[in-house]
């Protein structure tokens, strides 16, 4: 799994720190919904940072997206301890990390199938996020 900054990226705002940055996913993907594993975790730490006030998808929904090949959907969860997805985050405070749990398509941008099975190689495989970091 890496991360790739934009060019011009960090870029200072105001008080708090843009990070505009492409997510490859994981050489080895873990399953969370049926091996209870991990999913793709990132962490504001992997960025050098101390947390994220706010992170999006940059192109697609803000918690969903389609990879840039479309073989993929992605959906993103906060994630306040440990690795559980959850839904909501500590009000007045960042975040540490967030998850993304990948599912597979029917077709190329197509239905929504299964989540990718464990050990699955995602490397080659990117989404764009923008985030506002502490």
């Amino acid at each position: 799994m890496a991360n790739n900054f934009l060019i011009g990226y960090p870029q200072p705002q105001g008080a708090k720190i843009r990070v505009v940055f492409d997510h490859y996913g994981p050489a080895s993907y873990s399953n969370i919904g049926t091996s209870s594993g991990t999913g793709d975790v990132v962490n504001a730490s992997d960025l050098s940072q101390g947390g994220f006030d706010s992170v999006g998808i940059a192109f697609g929904a803000f918690t969903e997206a389609y990879t840039q090949s479309g073989n993929y959907l992605v959906k993103m969860f906060t994630a306040t301890s440990g690795t559980t997805p959850s839904v909501s985050f500590p009000p007045g405070t960042a975040f540490p990390k967030f998850i993304l749990q990948w599912f597979t398509t029917a077709a190329p941008f197509g239905a929504i199938s299964t989540e990718v099975a464990n050990a699955t190689n995602l490397s080659a495989e990117f989404l764009r996020f923008d985030a506002t970091c502490v």
